[in-house]
């Protein structure tokens, strides 16, 4: 309030130094002046007056209520941020759990790979084991049954020639003695 009066104060003195400097007859009458002026300041004051008087009560009840308003969302903001800052805590143990977990299920993994590429290479070594026997067993019953092949394709050579050279010499029942003595020979040589 000082400073609107001070101002006004100010304003008058201007106003008189002015209406002093353009004196004579054209010289503005100073009694009336200072009543408008006064009209006009009293017309302010009351003006002013009546706005704190009506705006006074529902200006501080803003401000109060945007204080509060200011207020809250600050301490709702704190809370939002403690609230925050406990989830994120939470969160990285959390973190810490999964990693660990992860790296057990990491080693699991490689602990069932490798088990996995021990049983496989154990039951490619059975496999070839077993292809090995039975090629063994295929070759060995093949060689038999060759040499017995090859016996009797001998025994029919030896007939053949033995016939041939022979000839018609010898009767059935002499050929047949002859027949089994040689493969008696053959089967005690083999």
């Amino acid at each position: 309030m000082k400073k609107v009066l001070t101002a006004l104060s100010i304003g008058l003195v201007s106003f008189a130094a002015f209406a002093s400097e353009h004196g004579g007859e054209h010289a503005p009458d100073m009694h009336a002046l200072w009543k408008n002026f006064g009209f006009r300041a009293l017309v302010f004051v009351l003006l002013v007056v009546i706005l704190v008087k009506l705006a006074k009560k529902p200006l501080l009840d803003f401000l109060d209520k945007r204080t509060a308003d200011i207020e809250k969302a600050i301490k709702d903001a704190q809370d939002a941020a403690a609230t925050a800052k406990t989830e994120l805590a939470e969160y990285e143990i959390k973190m810490k759990g999964f990693e660990k977990d992860l790296e057990t299920m990491k080693e699991n993994s490689l602990k069932a790979a490798e088990a996995e590429k021990v049983m496989i290479l154990e039951d490619a070594a059975k496999q070839a084991d077993k292809l090995k026997a039975f090629a063994e067993n295929l070759i060995d019953s093949e060689l038999k049954r060759a040499k017995v092949q090859l016996k009797k394709d001998a025994v029919m050579a030896a007939i053949a020639a033995a016939e041939a050279k022979i000839g018609k010499e010898l009767d059935a029942d002499k050929q047949k003695k002859i027949l089994e003595d040689y493969i008696r020979k053959i089967e005690v040589a083999g």
